[in-house]
């Protein structure tokens, strides 16, 4: 087993794929130690079998409160009550249950035709406009934040409150003081979101929120985390996804022109994005809470555990060439791009219906569209937990 103790992020060869050192390590053992940016030793899990082992494991805890919990940013960024991505059963599954009928697939699917007047909307302004345009800004910001508040029936100038704050908070490069006074803007607006909900219940996902048969288990501090918590996690990640996403298939034009020739294969195609993105470059923390052995190492209460979902849908031992981005992979949906067991991401729903909208009516709008730079000149968020593309100059 290797002595080596390497920083961690460690550095991207190619924009797309992980950072080629964590599959080195990984070929020594799957699960080895890290030096975080604040100097804490964290161990990181890499392999798929051991991902997945740790992700169903209840003694390893998501509460951000447990004792060797590591923190990619400031660790004492206040979270609220109800923000359940940070806590656990039975918390976590008393608030996610209250939730989950809104994430079914018949519900999003019922959304699908509005998706596509919002994108066709989009392409209409940006062709209005004319080329080159930076698709992140004109067609993904404001695809995943339209759907985000209209599932929650929030006005979109609300954008101009969240997003910023958001992405400070998600920015590496912030300063303790910028994250709390983000946190503090967050933590007031989605104050002020649920009391109106509470006041006045509408027929939207934060409104039946009020109105479940379950409610009264939930504090109004547990319902703001929860707004918090839906809003947040099903627009950035959207937004990275939709724009890496576009880059990725530009970059294969072969695959791409099989897509446009055969639109029914974009479903199968989300899923080999999501596998071969696999934008939470961070990792899911986890700390032990008692010693648990992961893959021959014992991991002791107390250690704070990184579970790379990146590195995991790279593995060599699960998908044939992973390295390869194909859209006629056998068995496509085996990857973990939503994480595994009880904390799997409760959106993955509403994710694929929505890539797949976009994907499939963008290039069915804009069959010529192209990258208008090269995608290695292009500023990539290495410093955001949320892997993704700061601008993307498509011509058509």
């Amino acid at each position: 087993m290797t002595t080596v103790i390497p920083d961690f992020p460690m550095p991207r060869r190619y924009p797309l794929d992980p950072p080629p050192a964590y599959r080195e390590f990984t070929d020594d053992h799957p699960v080895f130690r890290v030096r975080m940016p604040d100097g804490e030793l964290v161990w990181m899990v890499t392999s798929y079998d051991a991902v997945r082992a740790v992700l169903t494991d209840l003694r390893f805890s998501s509460d951000n409160t447990t004792s060797g919990f590591p923190s990619y940013i400031h660790s004492d960024t206040p979270l609220p009550m109800g923000f359940f991505l940070f806590q656990d059963p039975p918390d976590h599954t008393r608030l996610r249950r209250l939730v989950t009928r809104d994430f079914m697939i018949s519900r999003m699917e019922a959304h699908r035709p509005r998706m596509r007047a919002i994108l066709d909307r989009l392409i209409d302004d940006m062709v209005e406009r004319g080329g080159p345009a930076d698709l992140v800004r004109q067609l993904a910001l404001p695809m995943a934040a339209t759907v985000m508040c209209e599932l929650l029936n929030v006005p979109y100038a609300d954008t101009e409150i969240f997003v910023p704050a958001a992405d400070t908070i998600l920015d590496r490069s912030s300063t303790q003081e910028q994250s709390h006074q983000a946190a503090e803007a967050l933590l007031t607006y989605f104050d002020r979101l649920v009391t109106e909900k509470e006041a006045d219940p509408t027929d939207d996902m934060l409104g039946r929120l009020v109105t479940h048969e379950d409610a009264g288990t939930l504090t109004h501090a547990e319902f703001v985390g929860m707004a918090a918590v839906i809003l947040l996690s099903g627009y950035d990640t959207l937004v990275q996804t939709i724009g890496l996403g576009v880059a990725t298939l530009l970059e294969h034009p072969d695959q791409l022109a099989e897509l446009k020739a055969d639109p029914s294969l974009f479903p199968t195609a989300v899923e080999e994005v999501l596998r071969y993105l696999s934008i939470n470059h961070a990792g899911l923390p986890r700390a032990a809470l008692e010693d648990v052995t992961v893959a021959g190492q014992l991991i002791r209460k107390g250690e704070g555990v990184l579970v790379m979902l990146n590195t995991a849908n790279r593995d060599p031992a699960v998908f044939e060439e992973p390295d390869a981005f194909d859209i006629h992979r056998e068995a496509p949906q085996r990857h973990v791009a939503f994480g595994h067991g009880f904390h799997k991401c409760i959106g993955l729903t509403l994710a694929r219906v929505e890539l797949s909208a976009v994907f499939t009516g963008l290039f069915e709008r804009l069959p010529a569209l192209r990258l208008a730079e090269p995608l290695d000149t292009l500023p990539f968020r290495h410093d955001m937990v949320i892997y993704g593309i700061r601008r993307l100059p498509v011509e058509w």
